[in-house]
């Protein structure tokens, strides 16, 4: 048995007196928290999670729907995101200069665009010409009724402005915002609006701008392009593959009906979930969320695909041409984030690449420089499911996306052979730990932990939780879920390179 040298030893205890420290610091500051959490859920199903926090005088809010790109029908793909979109549109009395004329407008829209299609699949070029000016006639009608941006502006001039935002995943969409404290029912106002009374408005303006943000996000960039590619690959089957953005085709198909209809079908109250977080008294609040939000729809019950990513037979290799310096993306299949394993994952993907101190930038960037920079994430693109771990990689002028590889799974398997060691490991959780206290300080970060676990795991008590699952992981379960998951049956791996022309061109400069 190998023994530690008592000068090792003691050196050793210092470095984990401050994780030791850390341990009841962060579970009392959890308890804390979590005993003045108060759930609040409507009959209609929506649920809302109040958090008293008597400082600032400033409310954070998060309301979380459990659909993103995995839940979307056939044929429209990222639809969820285009509908974040949409949900900043107002209702027929936020954002409307008349909504009698307005509605009569859209009608006319609507059935304009259904004659636009009907001439495009004709062929008839003359009857498509005539029909797409008269579309377009009819949306500059409708936007003539419009009061640009009214939902948005009354939230940023109410103190709004440095925090409002959305976002969409492939597991659920978000809407955030803080406010002072005085503006909480504006708040109720309007996301009662937003959720009982949209208004579709400048629907096929926005899908333009959805397809022009595809542009640049994917189309036009070397990193889009290279993880759209490398997601494609690596899942066959499961709704993870598709992009949150949506596919191009499907983007310029869609129309203001389907869209109506994947509301209905997925905003319904009881698939939301709302995180108040801040200067507010749940006595007082409770009956301004029930008198505003008691009437919205329950919807149907959620459901999910019941699609499942069948087992990988062998390593899948993609190369990609793409006129920008190479790229290197891995993609390893690996366990829902509830699984057992998940912790462990977690723990050895930040071993192998979240900090300067880690491996693969100790080895790859600062020792061997052979790599400018090295991502790492886990839960890619989607959590709740089965889903991918993944490294990428940008290698320095000179090396080759091999050279970069080979020492990628050199560090790998030197991890999976001798597994961490005491310090490393415990530097790891103890960094795992400050990050949870940190966002414990963050009204933000909690309203956004409470509405994801309680979307996620039906239990908000989780997000508590979460930190104290990493510290559990020992280094065995490091070396154990490494060789379980990061094999090269598991991977899959995109290179991302110039054609050869412009390669030639390029080493000819």
């Amino acid at each position: 048995m190998n023994r530690l040298h008592p000068r090792a030893l003691a050196a050793l205890a210092l470095a984990l007196l401050p994780l030791l420290h850390a341990a009841p610091a962060a579970a009392q500051a959890a308890a804390g928290l979590e005993e003045r959490v108060v759930v609040h859920r409507l009959d209609n199903g929506w649920t809302f999670l109040i958090l008293p926090r008597h400082g600032a005088p400033v409310v954070s809010f998060e309301t979380y729907i459990g659909v993103g790109s995995a839940d979307e029908p056939a044929g429209m793909s990222g639809i969820a995101h285009m509908f974040e979109h949409m949900a900043f549109k107002g209702s027929d009395r936020v954002g409307t200069r008349d909504w009698e004329g307005e509605k009569q407008a859209l009608a006319d829209v609507d059935e304009l665009y259904a004659a636009l299609q009907l001439a495009r699949a004709s062929g008839d070029e003359v009857a498509v010409r005539a029909a797409r000016e008269s579309f377009a006639e009819a949306q500059e009608r409708a936007a003539a009724f419009v009061e640009p941006e009214e939902f948005s502006r009354l939230l940023e001039e109410a103190g709004g402005s440095a925090t409002l935002n959305a976002s969409t995943s492939a597991d659920e969409t978000r809407y955030v915002v803080s406010l002072p404290k005085n503006q909480v029912e504006l708040w109720c106002w309007l996301e009662a609006e937003r959720f009982t009374r949209p208004v579709l408005r400048e629907f096929y303006r926005e899908r333009d701008a959805v397809l022009e943000e595809r542009r640049m996000r994917v189309d036009s960039s070397p990193f889009g392009v290279l993880l759209e590619e490398l997601r494609l690959a690596a899942l066959r089957a499961h709704p993870y593959r598709v992009p949150t953005i949506g596919f191009p085709s499907d983007i310029a198909a869609y129309d203001r009906e389907r869209a109506r209809q994947f509301f209905e079908t997925h905003y319904g109250a009881r698939s939301l979930t709302t995180a108040i977080v801040g200067d507010v008294d749940p006595e007082a609040l409770i009956p301004m969320l029930d008198r505003y939000f008691s009437d919205v729809p329950a919807g149907p019950e959620a459901s999910r695909a019941p699609t499942t990513e069948p087992p990988q037979r062998g390593e899948r290799r993609i190369a990609v041409e793409f006129p920008a310096n190479p790229l290197l993306g891995i993609a390893w299949h690996a366990p829902a984030v509830e699984h057992a394993d998940a912790p462990a994952v977690d723990i050895a993907v930040r071993l192998l690449g979240y900090a300067r101190s880690s491996r693969l930038e100790k080895r790859l960037v600062h020792g061997d420089a052979i790599a400018n920079q090295v991502i790492v994430a886990t839960a890619w693109p989607g959590g709740r499911d089965a889903n991918l771990s993944l490294v990428v990689a940008v290698p320095n002028s000179g090396v080759s996306t091999e050279a970069l590889e080979d020492a990628i799974y050199e560090e790998i398997e030197r991890l999976a052979a001798e597994g961490p060691g005491p310090e490393e490991l415990a530097g790891v959780k103890r960094v795992a730990r400050a990050d949870f206290l940190r966002s414990l300080r963050d009204d933000t970060a909690v309203a956004s932990g409470l509405t994801e676990n309680q979307a996620m795991t039906g239990d908000w008590r989780t997000f508590f939780r979460r930190a104290e699952r990493l510290q559990s992981v020992r280094a065995a379960d490091v070396q154990r879920v490494l060789r379980t998951y990061f094999t090269r049956d598991h991977r899959t791996v995109a290179t991302l390179a110039p054609p050869a022309a412009d390669a030639d061109t390029t080493g000819g400069n």
